[in-house]
């Protein structure tokens, strides 16, 4: 996924050192944190997709190809949550106690910059659900570059990643009764879906230019089988 490096380039922004300024009050001083915590939960259900044992410490090449999917899935999921972890010393917009009781619902922005480029990080807490959006204002680009929502019980979670030609990248989440699933694609046709259950066992599918590439799965012992839907082989461990 060509985006991927795109994306990489917008994360570097997300550490640079927070501004300040008279109209803006430092997050540590602020009364109600809540809203810059609203992706926690996103980020440790992704941290906890675990690989087998069996499947990691296997010495067949098709078994550490799926290990290997598997991680490049999980490092989107990373990539993605690290937008949600607000630095300490960032800005944040005093809250509107009467936005906090209007119908359009409760919006915090934070704000940090290094004095040349600038990110603002907006969360909007609904009846069900947080909504999100990230822009930056840099010398070489200026504009939205995110934005999603995510369900208050945490079952269902989506982001859009953007770049100056429109969506890049997209990725569902969802997790139902202990089964996590992520669904990664871009906007070339490109697609990752990884299923982890909550025993460790699981299937991803690869889909190239909208196609189906490989598909793989395995039990909670590691022990499956790839499918290359292009040659059409099946390798089993």
């Amino acid at each position: 996924m060509k985006n991927l490096k795109n994306l990489l380039v917008i994360l570097g922004l997300i550490v640079l050192s927070a501004c300040s300024n008279s109209d803006e009050k430092n997050i540590d001083d602020l009364n109600d944190r809540d809203l810059s915590e609203v992706m926690q939960g996103f980020q440790e259900k992704i941290n906890d997709i675990q690989i087998p044992a069996g499947l990691t410490n296997s010495s067949d090449a098709n078994a550490q190809t799926t290990a290997t999917y598997i991680n490049v899935v999980k490092s989107y999921g990373l990539i993605f949550s690290a937008f949600f972890t607000v630095p300490s010393n960032a800005t944040a917009q005093k809250p509107n106690v009467a936005a906090k009781n209007a119908a359009t619902g409760n919006t915090q922005t934070y704000t940090w910059s290094d004095g040349q480029s600038t990110i603002n990080y907006t969360v909007t807490e609904l009846v069900d659900r947080y909504t999100f959006s990230y822009s930056i204002e840099s010398p070489s680009f200026t504009g939205k570059v995110m934005d999603g929502f995510s369900l208050k019980d945490e079952s269902l979670a989506e982001l859009n990643m953007y770049d100056a030609g429109g969506t890049s990248l997209t990725m569902k989440w969802s997790y139902i009764n202990g089964t996590a699933t992520l669904d990664v694609k871009d906007n070339a046709g490109s697609q990752f879906i990884l299923i982890a259950n909550s025993d460790n066992s699981g299937t991803l599918e690869v889909f190239e230019d909208g196609s189906l590439s490989v598909k793989c799965t395995w039990n909670a012992s590691g022990n499956g089988t790839l499918i290359n839907y292009q040659t059409g082989e099946t390798f089993s461990w």
